[in-house]
């Protein structure tokens, strides 16, 4: 059987697996397990809730996405709806300190959009809302996977792929960075778009002048929400 490549490139991380996909009949499913029967064989994939939910019910023939996680006691299959759901589980595993189990954890916690855009926004009161999730873990995943979501946003996808990744929806006149300030302090702190502007612009401006280096935008959204 050959091996796929998955390759994280902002963090370098290489995964080698044997399984890309197993097709087959849905023999059973909870919140957080498939049986799948592929060719007289049972695979039990350890799935996120989001997955549970897109299937169907058992006796229908389903495809899941997989990863085989290798420990040294164990072999652990997991299974996956989607693509996106598949690449963040795998950015999750660059944060130090987090495994599979907690990776799984967090992809059960809500939408995969909802919980990347916290992340992006730094909003770790709605990562510590999830079951495992500490503060020491919440501020891990921000700080370690933070600029390289933002900069996935921020990255025109290419043709045929746009269902893959996620298209940044940026207001007249603003740079995207801007605009996804502008958005978080509106839906933070419930102003007007206006006066959200205004505050992360001030914000722009004041952190710009502490250093050389564009202001990250998590710290922008931080500061910005004091002026509202």
């Amino acid at each position: 059987m050959p091996l796929y490549v998955e390759r994280l490139e902002k963090k370098g991380t290489l995964f080698l697996q044997m399984f890309n996909h197993i097709v087959g009949v849905l023999e059973s499913k909870t919140l957080t397990e498939a049986v799948l029967d592929a060719g007289g064989v049972g695979y039990l994939l350890r799935i996120p809730q989001s997955t549970s939910a897109a299937l169907p019910q058992p006796g229908q023939r389903v495809k899941l996405l997989a990863y085989l996680n290798v420990s040294q006691d164990s072999q652990t299959l997991y299974g996956f709806a989607t693509a996106a759901e598949r690449a963040f589980f795998l950015q999750l595993l660059t944060v130090s300190g987090v495994g599979p189990k907690l990776a799984l954890a967090v992809l059960s916690g809500g939408r995969t959009e909802d919980i990347q855009q916290a992340i992006r926004l730094g909003d770790y009161a709605s990562l510590k809302r999830i079951k495992g999730i500490g503060e020491g873990t919440a501020k891990k995943i921000v700080l370690e996977l933070g600029k390289i979501l933002i900069h996935q946003a921020e990255t025109p996808q290419k043709a045929g792929s746009a269902k893959e990744g996620i298209k940044p929806v940026i207001a007249p006149g603003l740079d995207q960075q801007t605009d996804l300030a502008v958005k978080a302090v509106v839906q933070l702190q419930q102003v007007p778009p206006d006066v959200a502007l205004q505050a992360v612009q001030r914000a722009f401006a004041e952190l710009s002048a502490a250093g050389p280096e564009r202001p990250v935008v998590q710290d922008v959204i931080q500061r910005a929400m004091k002026y509202v």
